[in-house]
């Protein structure tokens, strides 16, 4: 899975933005906020779901109505009936448990993991 740069809107105007940079991305009701490694954050104007169907295929996956995660950046991975992951900068997010089976082969998917007996 290769990464790329996307053009998004956003409040100042188009960026370009690097895929891999990308932490996760949260929705309000007023806004979608996207989270890049550095920490910076920047204010989209698509909503999430739109943010999702243009990294589809980028290694992220959507752990509720809230978050879309690059799963690139999962440090660890808590799997239990209240699951949680904690990001690269110590963001800890919940996944529905009706998406937990879909996580792992997410995460495996992306990094192409060998399974082990």
């Amino acid at each position: 899975m290769s990464t790329y740069n996307i053009y998004i809107p956003t409040e100042k105007g188009k960026m370009k933005i690097d895929c891999s940079q990308i932490l996760y991305i949260e929705t309000s009701l007023q806004c979608s906020r996207l989270t890049l490694i550095n920490n910076e954050k920047i204010e989209l104007l698509l909503t999430i779901n739109e943010t999702e169907h243009l990294l589809f295929d980028q290694g992220f996956f959507r752990f509720n109505n809230k978050y879309l995660v690059n799963l690139r950046h999962v440090e660890v991975v808590f799997p239990s009936e209240a699951s949680k992951v904690v990001l690269e900068n110590g963001k800890e997010i919940f996944v529905n448990y009706n998406k937990q089976d879909e996580l792992f082969r997410s995460l495996k998917k992306v990094y192409d993991l060998q399974e082990t007996v």
